[in-house]
């Protein structure tokens, strides 16, 4: 690849940063504009640009960072804003620090009661097999004993 071919295409990559449109980025980049709209689109199928472009977008963001915290900052403080906007923005800013919430523990259910009469053909033959998981409460015991 041609030193300017690569220039070009560095700059593609940073004015696409900027306005978002391939065609018009190709022709800042110095690409006539019969063939923007062609070249721009070939440019963003291209490995190597896209990961200048995804660098470049990365480079953005991370000074945009800062700022949007200050954003949820002040919409997390502002008695103007509706309770729940702030409890959100709140649990945004917590979510970002790595603190999360305790998960409530499962409720733990013992072994199920139910009378002989309310099982399934599975769970008579499952309880006729010795099957340990399957119990019966006095009540069933006597009701198959009579």
């Amino acid at each position: 690849m041609a030193k300017a071919d690569w220039s070009k295409r560095q700059a593609f990559a940073e004015a696409y940063v900027r306005c978002g449109n391939a065609s018009q980025a190709a022709r800042v980049a110095g690409v006539p504009a019969a063939s923007a709209h062609s070249m721009g689109y070939k440019w963003l199928r291209d490995v190597a640009v896209a990961d200048l472009i995804r660098t470049a977008m990365n480079d953005q963001l991370k000074t945009l960072g800062p700022a949007a915290v200050n954003v949820v900052r002040e919409v997390m403080l502002s008695e103007s804003s509706p309770a729940n906007v702030r409890l959100q923005a709140a649990r945004d800013i917590l979510d970002r620090l790595g603190w999360v919430a305790p998960k409530r523990p499962e409720a733990v259910q013992g072994p199920q009661r139910r009378e002989l009469v309310e099982l399934s053909r599975y769970e008579l033959e499952t309880l006729a097999s010795g099957n340990p998981d399957v119990m019966l409460d006095e009540a069933s015991l006597e009701s198959m004993l009579t």
